[in-house]
């Protein structure tokens, strides 16, 4: 596997590498960044074009202020630095699905620069424990953090999309995208691996929602990654050179295309070829990279100040008295911001000090599960019950949703309510421990968030059976069906009870409490032996 081919590279002590990622987000806002648009993702094609999206002569720009809001709550997010005058320049470049022949970025004054974003180390506990690399310390308040610096954010404008048709050898446009409002976050070169970038984008995509500056939608990728890879000789200097691979947009193909670029680039330097500045993408049913296009000339965009558009002004409650009601006010936006996700796990390990520790915080985010856990626990109201909540989440949850890759489609069949109504039932022994992964799965199989617990308990009759007098008629039956275990009984206690115990579950499919069941099968047999 690459990533088993690309750790060992790294582990090896002969190279090491640097990743830099430019993260594209397409912006939460109802409307584009420069017309009225709608940006409403998958729509009939051309449906949401304004004179200004064509690019006919005579239209002009209109900047949605929201965009701007979007972006300084994601600086904020970040560390940044908020620059108080920034300017909008032309980028120009040639590409059919751009009408006007150039973008309107920030590449040369953007708004906020010089960040830098702290995120938790995703990676499995039997590997981290015996990681040299990574410590972790397990007490209630130890995560192993990394950080990433950022060198700029920028406000830009998504382009159109082509269509190619190669039935009639043609290809078509579509201009609804265009003009969608996005932030390009450029980082420095500080990822050292696959498992930190996916770690570094996995954290970032929870802030950019939690803050509301994207959507989590299925209809439309909202981040999208350009990863620039590099890997060195140990004991030399970064030469510059480095293979910039485009348009990634899972987590997985981050990780994945990575991997593959360090173990491609670790066969190049081994046989004495150097690393050539080269643009190349990856290919997601081949699992490698492809080479696009060699990066052999600097390319000249011809960068100039946007001419119909003002500077952008922002301010805080020091400037009142220099700026008006048309600029953003700093302060406002932080005043309104929510806690960040790192300082909200603070408050979950402080909250439920009693049960949670950071061991247990960190598996809930390598699984994706952090988001589902806290609705969760808002639904159970003791500490009992919550933790009962945690070990199911962390164990039968874990293993229905491949281990947190279908986390997402769990959470849409098996609503927080419902989970929590699952395990109150468990705890007042309505159902049993064993019934529990059965009626878990067979929720999650129904797709049917609407459907009640006692449905699925009245269709499939998993009610545990706690009457004593039925439970005894039930033992003494299953006495009668395996008489050898009675004698087995006399030197072998321990094994008899498990085999019994075995019949007794394959027969009631779960609906039986272990200790209540062993209890009667030792009273039993005690009196039968004496």
């Amino acid at each position: 596997m690459a990533a088993t081919a690309a750790a060992a590279v790294l582990s090896s002590g002969r190279f090491y590498a640097l990743i830099g990622f430019e993260i594209h987000v397409k912006l939460a806002t109802h409307s584009k960044m420069f017309s009225s648009s709608s940006s409403a993702p998958a729509q009939t094609t051309n449906s949401q074009v304004t004179p200004f999206d064509m690019a006919l002569p005579g239209s002009l720009p209109y900047f949605n202020r929201t965009c701007l809001e979007a972006g300084i709550r994601a600086a904020i997010g970040l560390n940044c630095q908020l620059n108080k005058i920034s300017h909008f320049e032309r980028k120009h470049y040639f590409y059919p699905d751009s009408p006007a022949g150039y973008q309107i970025t920030q590449q040369r004054y953007p708004f906020a620069s010089n960040g830098v974003f702290h995120y938790p180390l995703l990676i499995k506990k039997d590997k981290l424990k015996s990681s040299t690399k990574y410590k972790f310390v397990d007490n209630q308040n130890s995560f192993v953090i990394k950080q990433c610096r950022i060198e700029r954010i920028q406000l830009e404008h998504d382009t159109g999309r082509s269509i190619h048709d190669d039935h009639q050898n043609r290809t078509l446009i579509d201009l609804n995208r265009f003009g969608t409002g996005l932030i390009e976050i450029v980082t420095k070169p500080d990822i050292q691996s696959s498992l930190e970038g996916e770690s570094f984008l996995r954290e970032l995509n929870r802030l950019l929602i939690k803050y509301n500056i994207c959507e989590q939608s299925g209809l439309e990728t909202a981040v999208r990654v350009d990863a620039n890879v590099s890997l060195h000789r140990m004991n030399t200097k970064p030469d510059g050179n480095r293979i910039e691979i485009k348009n990634l947009g899972s987590f997985i193909d981050v990780r994945q295309a990575i991997d593959f670029e360090i173990k491609r680039q670790e066969q190049l330097l081994t046989n004495n070829y150097s690393i050539k500045n080269e643009t190349r993408t990856y290919d997601t049913n081949k699992y490698q990279t492809i080479h696009l296009r060699r990066k052999e000339d600097q390319i000249d965009y011809r960068f100039m100040i946007e001419p119909n558009l003002p500077p952008l002004y922002l301010y805080d409650d020091n400037d009142k008295h220099i700026y008006g009601k048309n600029f953003v006010n700093i302060d406002d936006i932080k005043r309104n911001i929510p806690i960040s996700p790192l300082d909200e796990r603070k408050q979950y390990l402080d909250k439920y000090k009693d049960f949670l520790t950071a061991e247990h915080l960190h598996e809930l985010l390598r699984l994706d599960m952090i988001d589902y856990f806290r609705d969760v626990m808002t639904h159970l109201d003791n500490n009992h019950l919550r933790h009962i909540a945690l070990e199911v989440l962390l164990s039968d949850v874990k293993s229905i949703s491949y281990d947190g890759r279908k986390i997402r489609k769990f959470a849409q069949a098996v609503s927080p309510i419902l989970f929590a109504d699952i395990i109150k039932h468990l705890e007042k022994r309505i159902i049993t421990r064993f019934s529990l992964y059965t009626l878990l799965t067979l929720c999650n199989k129904s797709r049917d968030s609407t459907r009640s617990l006692k449905s699925f308990l009245d269709e499939h009759n998993m009610y545990a059976i706690n009457d004593e007098n039925e439970l005894e008629k039930i033992c003494l039956k299953i006495l009668e069906e395996n008489p050898k275990q009675i004698d087995r009984y006399k030197t072998n206690p321990k094994k008899a009870l498990e085999q019994l115990h075995t019949s007794v579950c394959k027969k009631y499919h779960g609906r039986i409490h272990d200790d209540l069941v062993n209890d009667v099968f030792k009273r039993l047999l005690d009196k039968r032996i004496k």
